[in-house]
């Protein structure tokens, strides 16, 4: 057998094993977050302003007719994750509904804050967030 044979041999093998190459989830496991804020938007239309809270006029506009969901993920760790004040769930949570619009939130581990601002979420949207536990 020649080497090319040989080489496309093992390469075909490594394919049909999936470990020639990493896939989307290997590939978005092995991405951290490297915001300065320690939040990063993974997916989703979704904005982030850290440190911000709020405002009257923003908790009017929020939609809960065309709801958005919310999945978070923590780089390194656990924590509680915290939308307009009320308990989520421990991180990593998938596919919360939240309502459309400006939604505080926190996420915590223990008493550290890992994540604190507004994130706004679009009408009928999915997004995914990670959060670095340094």
């Amino acid at each position: 057998m020649s080497k090319t044979s040989i080489l496309a041999l093992a390469l075909c093998t490594g394919v049909a094993l999936g470990i020639a190459s990493p896939g989307p989830a290997s590939a978005a496991a092995a991405m951290t977050c490297d915001d300065d804020s320690g939040l990063c938007v993974d997916s989703g239309d979704a904005t982030w302003a850290p440190d911000k809270k709020s405002t009257s006029k923003d908790r009017k506009k929020r939609s809960t007719k065309s709801p958005g969901t919310l999945s978070v993920s923590i780089d390194g760790g656990r924590g509680s994750v915290f939308v307009n004040g009320r308990y989520i769930g421990t991180a990593p949570v998938d596919g919360v509904e939240v309502p459309a619009g400006k939604n505080d939130l926190q996420v915590r581990d223990g008493a550290v804050v890992l994540a604190n601002g507004l994130l706004k979420v679009p009408k009928d949207s999915s997004v995914s967030i990670t959060v670095r536990h340094d």
